[in-house]
């Protein structure tokens, strides 16, 4: 006969109470809320005021869009002359104020004007003559007018650099073809030199867009003036005309009317009375 291990009471007990404990822990695990995943926190949103591009200053007046979908500048609806005519003020611009890679925009200018003098000239002769055509004795000072105008526009400080780059890049075209190409290359030289201008109105007109947004979520105690005023729309050239044959289409400014001379008076010798 098999006889059973004898275990002392206080080991039994501890035997009983922790198997009781396990069970206890078991149940009430059992009846406990599972936790909640942890939840990431909101992003966080920029609120940093957007600032102009390229360094740009605030309240800038920009040219509203033309039907094209461009902005309105002096270069628009101009001829092969006129636009070859833009082309040598770009560059010559560039010449002034683009000192980078050894000076080589005024290196350029000044070889340009030596290679293609002749069409240079002719373009200039041609543009003179359109504006007298179009507004008579007034037109030089018309076209000196816009020639101010296309100079400040090419000389705008946030986009010379990159302005710069694209005026190296058209002088370099200019001198390796022949003149007689120019006024066939002049649109698209001028598109080119152009498009820093039109990429930088672009960029100053979303950073408005985004001023607007930070204004209307985060400034509202903040006054920003995010609709300036455009710019007015520049003049635009006269068309082109035949170099001749033509009388102009403006009347010439009114001149004084040359004096008239008055015809002499004849005046008759009277002879005193007889006397009686």
């Amino acid at each position: 006969m098999t006889k059973g291990i004898l275990v002392p009471p206080r080991t039994a007990f501890r035997r009983f109470f922790s198997a009781a404990s396990i069970t206890t822990l078991a149940l009430i695990a059992g009846c406990s809320t599972p936790k909640k995943p942890a939840v990431a926190p909101p992003p966080v949103i920029e609120t940093i005021r957007p600032v102009p591009p390229m360094g740009a200053v605030e309240g800038m007046s920009i040219p509203d869009v033309g039907p094209d979908g461009k902005r309105l500048t002096p270069n628009r609806g101009v001829t092969s002359n006129t636009a070859l005519w833009h082309v040598r003020m770009a560059l010559n611009v560039a010449a002034l104020s683009c000192h980078g890679a050894g000076d080589l925009a005024r290196l350029q200018y000044n070889q340009m004007l030596h290679v293609h003098k002749a069409v240079l000239g002719e373009a200039n002769a041609a543009v003179d003559r359109n504006y007298k055509f179009e507004y008579g004795a007034t037109g030089i000072g018309r076209r000196e007018q816009l020639n101010t105008v296309v100079y400040n526009f090419f000389s705008l400080p946030p986009v010379q650099p990159t302005f710069c780059k694209a005026a190296v890049e058209v002088g370099a075209k200019m001198l390796s073809m022949p003149s007689a190409s120019l006024l066939t290359y002049a649109p698209e030289g001028l598109a080119a030199l152009e498009k820093p201008f039109q990429d930088f109105y672009e960029a100053y007109a979303d950073y408005l867009r985004r001023l607007a947004e930070w204004q209307a979520r985060f400034g509202a105690s903040v006054t920003v003036v995010v609709s300036p005023t455009p710019l007015p729309p520049p003049p635009v050239p006269p068309g082109e005309i035949p170099a001749q044959g033509l009388a102009p289409r403006a009347p010439a400014a009114p001149q004084p009317a040359p004096a008239v001379a008055t015809p002499p008076v004849a005046v008759v010798p009277t002879l005193p009375p007889a006397r009686p």
